[in-house]
């Protein structure tokens, strides 16, 4: 297993990106912060907006806590059944859902830059 470097300024959230109606929602699960667009794309874009500017925001205030909190159980179970399903049909050669994706999106670094500025500004 590989550990992070001091150097590396990326963290990760777990997010499901699903279909309502016509439109998409993605949800960082760790955050309950949801993104809404036409595809998931800019459904994605947009909680990556949302990211940037709660995790600024919370780093400037000196509480970066206070953005952890946990989506409800059937988000987690979505996502974990979205991703179940990716694996078997990566592995499987089938066809994959594309009515819910669950990834990974690495936090913005604009985000973990602030923190640094924030963190040898209150040194």
């Amino acid at each position: 297993m590989t550990t992070p470097r001091e150097s590396d300024h990326t963290f990760e959230v777990s997010v499901i990106t699903y279909r309502e109606d016509s439109m998409w929602t993605a949800l960082a699960l760790e955050m309950n912060l949801r993104g809404y667009g036409t595809t998931p794309e800019t459904a994605n874009d947009d909680l990556c907006e949302m990211l940037i500017a709660q995790v600024s925001f919370a780093v400037q205030m000196g509480h970066p806590e206070s953005v952890w909190n946990r989506a409800g159980d059937e988000f987690w179970r979505m996502f974990e059944e979205a991703r179940r399903n990716q694996f078997v049909a990566e592995f499987s050669g089938s066809q994959q859902s594309v009515d819910q994706i669950a990834n990974m999106m690495p936090l913005p670094s604009l985000a973990m830059k602030q923190r640094d500025e924030w963190v040898a500004a209150n040194a």
